[in-house]
């Protein structure tokens, strides 16, 4: 006597796709917290910030059109590195006006 097996087997379960990465954004985050670490110095803060202003735009731009992951990275890079571009401007026009006081031209 001969017996016949039927498995009900399910499809084979599929993992998840990632999100692709977004590392512009992670760079912008972090030139924007290196800025303002060194916002003390005036023109290395400003440049710093006006980099992660730069990469951040572009992480978020990434992150919206090209369903990449890192929005939250590239918001806190904007705002750390608007910080940083604001912290350096400060120091840039107190030593100027200190400057401009004591005559040294």
């Amino acid at each position: 006597m001969r017996r016949l097996f039927v498995l009900n087997a399910q499809p084979p379960y599929a993992a998840p796709q990632q999100q692709p990465g977004n590392g512009v954004a992670i760079g912008g985050m972090v030139t924007g917290i290196v800025g303002l670490v060194f916002g003390w110095f005036p023109v290395l803060g400003f440049i710093l910030g006006a980099v992660a202003v730069v990469l951040s735009g572009v992480g978020i731009h990434n992150a919206n059109t090209k369903n990449a992951s890192g929005r939250g990275m590239a918001v806190a890079g904007l705002v750390c590195g608007i910080l940083a571009l604001l912290f350096g401007l400060f120091w840039i026009l107190v030593i100027g006006a200190a400057a401009s006081s004591a005559g040294v031209h």
